[in-house]
């Protein structure tokens, strides 16, 4: 990757949900979360990225995912995140710290997996 994808990255992370489909491939991939209900889920094009952002939020009476640290891997973006969230009708709030992987072509994201597990997200990047 280059500082330029980490730019587009961290620009897609910024902005509102409403506001990035500029920023996606037509052909945009998004496998579910590794080790989350939605792994097995592939959704394609940016509509079908952006509603399923709105989904994933919806439980929740509120939902941040704050950006730790963006680091370039030679073929995709990591991103680790903190989230914290509190579901509707109230409980606990509820903190993960996740990741993300990020492929950028052409100045537009192609390519996005989440992961539950950061250590699993690291394996996913290093050759061998």
């Amino acid at each position: 990757m280059t500082p330029e994808a980490v730019a587009v990255v961290s620009e897609f992370l910024d902005r509102d949900l409403g506001d990035v489909a500029d920023l996606l491939d037509p052909e945009v991939v998004w496998f579910g979360t590794r080790g989350g209900l939605d792994q097995d889920q592939v959704l394609r094009g940016p509509e079908a990225v952006i509603r399923y952002m709105h989904e994933i939020r919806e439980p929740w009476e509120h939902f941040d995912a704050d950006v730790e640290r963006l680091v370039d891997t030679g073929d995709a973006v990591m991103v680790f995140l903190h989230e914290r969230a509190r579901a509707r009708g109230g409980g606990p709030e509820v903190h993960n710290e996740t990741a993300m992987i990020i492929k950028v072509r052409g100045q537009i994201i192609a390519e996005m997996i989440g992961y539950l597990d950061r250590e699993e997200a690291l394996r996913a990047v290093k050759p061998g």
